[in-house]
């Protein structure tokens, strides 16, 4: 899974015209900074639902923008 969060992020930038912190995310969204941090370095496991669903609200995507499937092993897919 590879996150396109800080993509994202400087698209919205652009948008509106500001710089966007990971503090000002998570203070805006009430989302944890662990899961932001996870998300703008690519190392996230596991997100809460309710916290990608307000992610995806502020930053105006759908989860498969926010998320991709790249690389599954071949044990998955055959599985």
């Amino acid at each position: 899974m590879k996150s396109r969060f800080k993509v994202l992020l400087a698209e919205k930038e652009l948008r509106e015209g500001r710089s966007i912190s990971l503090r000002k995310v998570v203070a805006e969204t009430g989302v944890s900074n662990s899961t932001v941090l996870r998300l703008a370095n690519n190392t996230i496991k596991r997100v809460p639902l309710d916290e990608l669903a307000k992610l995806c609200a502020y930053l105006d995507c759908e989860i498969g923008d926010l998320l991709r499937l790249e690389d599954v092993p071949d044990e998955v897919q055959h599985g």
